[in-house]
């Protein structure tokens, strides 16, 4: 999922498409696109995404990265039709431009563009769950079953994060953000971690039962999203808000 402080809305990717869910909890597809988003991540207005075609769709089954623009909701193929279906997406702002990272799901592989998804690199497979960069697209942070991993050479090797909790969800709050940047994290039994440095954690509160998507907006608030809805937190996990219930 992502959260986009200019119109204050929470985009999630469903396997139906990707829905906008609005402050007030309306919510709705944007666009016509209604396939199976398994991965997704935000730049601009323009969203990436990749997962499986819709069910009228003649298409491969992996359908590669398209993007699909915020404001008009058209949509299009950019690179790796049929190859891939990412199962967890990352983007951010680095000094060269625009950072993209994705999982391949069927080989585990950490995949990288730099030049806006149309061409990649492929790194080592490390069955990661969930991937995130820092705000400036240096480190590359991945969840797995053997504890937290970084690399620092986009994704072609990765070392422990020592001292790090178990985290299955990880996200970056963006390069703009009005606070200090940092790093979010859920665990293995649901506790919402921060960190400024992903050295350090510290733990606030619970996230919301069967959290299944994260993020961190540039005002600092982290939403997730899961089966039972939308929910926001303002002070990095201690509470929580619903914005909309599914």
């Amino acid at each position: 999922m992502d959260l986009d402080p200019l119109s204050d809305s929470a985009y999630v990717a469903t396997h139906e498409g990707v829905l906008s869910v609005a402050a007030d909890g309306s919510v709705e597809r944007i666009g016509q696109w209604a396939g199976d988003v398994m991965g997704m991540a935000r730049f601009g207005n323009t969203i990436y995404f990749s997962g499986h075609p819709a069910p009228d769709e003649n298409l491969p089954p992996n359908i590669g990265v398209y993007e699909l623009s915020v404001q008009s909701g058209e949509f299009a193929p950019i690179s790796l039709i049929g190859e891939v279906d990412f199962h967890s997406m990352t983007i951010a702002q680095s000094p060269d431009g625009m950072a993209l990272a994705g999982i391949d799901s069927a080989t585990g592989q950490v995949m990288v563009s730099r030049d806006g998804a149309e061409t990649w690199t492929t790194g080592v497979s490390i069955g990661a769950r969930s991937l995130s960069w820092d705000s400036n697209a240096e480190r590359l942070y991945a969840t797995t079953e053997r504890g937290l991993l970084i690399s620092t050479d986009d994704g072609m090797t990765f070392t422990a994060a020592d001292g790090a909790p178990l985290l299955v969800l990880i996200a970056s709050s963006p390069a703009d953000v009005s606070t200090e940047a940092f790093l979010v994290g859920t665990d293995v039994d649901g506790y919402v971690y921060t960190s400024p440095d992903g050295v350090t954690w510290t733990s606030i509160g619970l996230a919301p039962p069967l959290s299944d998507a994260l993020a961190v907006g540039s005002d600092g608030s982290i939403v997730v999203a899961g089966i039972e809805g939308v929910h926001r937190s303002e002070d990095r996990g201690a509470t929580w808000t619903v914005i909309a219930e599914f």
